[in-house]
């Protein structure tokens, strides 16, 4: 074998560990990755679970109240924060003497319930 050869080996030798390395590397994060979104969505779920959901009632006057708005993701129609009362989910259903309230379906609970879901395993 030429001295040529032999140079071409090695640096053939070492660019199949380096890439053989990085395969791992990348396998890894995949997983990495895969475990993260996992807890995330049982985060997300814990928080869309939890009837302590932060969300904003309106109480100010105007047209009859239907939906309560998300406090920590709400929709445009949510202009002035004081014009809101800040409460829990389950206070919230309850929250007009006319109806029964639902969610807005403008606001983003999925990212809300992440908030709360994060602070929920920060309060433990």
């Amino acid at each position: 074998m030429s001295f040529a050869d032999r140079v071409q080996a090695l640096r053939l030798r070492k660019l199949k560990i380096l890439d053989d390395h990085n395969k791992r590397i990348q396998k890894l994060q995949r997983a990495l990755n895969s475990e993260l979104s996992d807890i995330d969505r049982e985060i997300s779920q814990l928080g869309d679970a939890s009837a302590r959901l932060p969300c904003l009632v309106r109480i100010t006057p105007g047209p009859e109240l239907t939906v309560y708005h998300s406090a920590d993701a709400p929709c445009g129609r949510v202009h002035n924060r004081q014009n809101f009362k800040v409460m829990p989910e389950i206070d919230a259903m309850d929250a007009s003497p006319y109806a029964y309230l639902e969610r807005c379906s403008a606001c983003g609970w999925k990212g809300a319930a992440k908030i709360h879901g994060n602070h929920l395993i920060g309060e433990v």
